[in-house]
């Protein structure tokens, strides 16, 4: 009876873990991949911080280690979760317009045909490179309510989280 349990459980989990990596083979690659650079950097933190911690006899120094390491794995759960359980929005569109590039600030306006003809205009982030003519995919939170104030760069600089990457399509 006891060797039918253990074997009994013993499929249970193998039924999760498959049910799980199945899940996580469908994460797109753009929350894939931010997901795997924010633990990265979340583990290079606790190991760096726990290091000049102990070397400077610093336990605080430690416990800020610790707290970051658990916010960067907490967030990386998070997009992987998003991805698994599609809980994001998409826009595809092709870039037709790129606009305030060359003006100073930290965001600029992209201008997105969508196949339906529609336009939308999207603020994004100077580092984010895109070009026109091409057919991109923006992955974006579901959950974030749009609170606009009508200043784009207030609009832009509140809404940080919401956007998480795009991805080039053929």
């Amino acid at each position: 009876m006891k060797h039918k349990k253990k074997t009994n459980r013993c499929e249970r989990i193998i039924t999760y873990i498959r049910q799980r990596m199945e899940g996580i083979s469908s994460v797109p690659g753009v929350l894939a991949d931010g997901a795997l650079k924010i633990g990265a950097l979340s583990f290079l933190i606790l190991f760096l911080g726990s290091y000049i911690g102990r070397q400077n006899d610093s336990l605080n120094f430690i416990i800020w280690s610790i707290i970051l390491w658990m916010f960067g794995i907490g967030y990386s759960y998070h997009l992987l979760r998003c991805g698994e359980k599609k809980d994001y929005e998409t826009i595809e569109g092709t870039v037709c317009e790129i606009k305030g590039k060359r003006i100073p600030g930290r965001v600029y306006k992209v201008v997105v045909c969508l196949s339906d003809g529609k336009q939308t205009i999207l603020m994004m982030d100077k580092r984010q490179r895109f070009e026109i003519g091409k057919k991109y995919r923006f992955y974006f939170n579901k959950k974030t309510q749009g609170v606009l104030f009508g200043i784009q760069k207030l609009d832009a600089a509140l809404n940080v989280g919401s956007y998480y990457g795009a991805e080039e399509i053929e």
